[in-house]
């Protein structure tokens, strides 16, 4: 008497359809691992141009007096700053009379993206002693 043994095993179909639940899930979980990556350089891009922009801010006046106009430079090989000094009169007494000038500065920290340009604007108001006219003791 011929004693046949079931065969206990996997089949080439179910071997075939765990192996393609597999890539279809590590795919899922490189797309995953990636996009987190890319958020955690992108959130480092904004952290360091906030930090330039308050740091150029925060000379804006200090370093040199304002005047109002538009300036720029690069930051580094990467990073570039506008700088707009505009002056600032909604609301406020004559000049002449406070003997100061409000000026709204707004420093932008930029850098070019993939589709466009990615940035950092601050915006702040700063006052400045008017000038006394020529000949006026101070």
């Amino acid at each position: 008497m011929i004693v046949r043994r079931r065969q206990c095993g996997f089949s080439l179909l179910e071997v075939l359809v765990a192996f393609a639940i597999l890539s279809v899930s590590l795919g899922v979980l490189l797309q995953v691992f990636a996009t987190g990556l890319r958020n955690v350089s992108l959130s480092d891009d904004y952290s360091q141009a906030t930090l330039y922009a308050e740091s150029i801010l925060a000379a804006m006046g200090r370093e040199a007096p304002l005047s109002e106009g538009v300036r720029s430079g690069p930051v580094n090989d990467r990073l570039s700053w506008r700088s707009t000094v505009s002056a600032y009169t909604e609301g406020l007494p004559d000049p002449e009379k406070t003997q100061v000038r409000a000026y709204r500065v707004s420093v932008e920290v930029y850098w070019p993206g993939l589709v466009q340009n990615r940035g950092v604007t601050l915006e702040t108001l700063r006052l400045a002693p008017v000038d006394p006219p020529e000949g006026t003791p101070r």
